[in-house]
């Protein structure tokens, strides 16, 4: 009887520590890739993105747009350029050639604006 509960014990306790050690990915979780450059504006709480930029949380993902423009203080994301965009299931997608528009992103929304 004795060594059934330790065994029992021995495979909890071996079961829980493997439970444990599993990652939890962050919900806001943003990774970003471009070609050209990076530029922080610190005072004005801005990331800018430049050529071919590709960003991606879990909630949405924006490829092969022109700039794309962070702001930290409104929690915004401005896409500028030729654009895919992929938000909700849904595709929004701009030519280089088009007229320029951009599109405005509210992060924690769920509808993105094209201007």
């Amino acid at each position: 009887m004795k060594k059934l509960f330790i065994t029992v014990s021995l495979i909890l306790a071996i079961g829980m520590n493997c439970y444990s050690q599993n990652e939890v990915e962050p919900e806001n979780k943003l990774t970003y890739s471009c070609d050209q450059i990076v530029k922080q504006n610190f005072e004005e709480g801005t990331i800018t993105l430049t050529g071919n930029v590709n960003l991606k949380t879990s909630v949405f993902e924006f490829e092969n747009a022109d700039k794309i423009v962070l702001s930290k203080k409104t929690k915004e994301i401005f896409v500028i350029g030729g654009y895919k965009v992929y938000l909700n299931g849904g595709t929004i997608t701009q030519k280089s050639t088009s007229e320029k528009k951009w599109l405005r992103y509210k992060i924690g929304e769920s509808v993105a604006y094209v201007e």
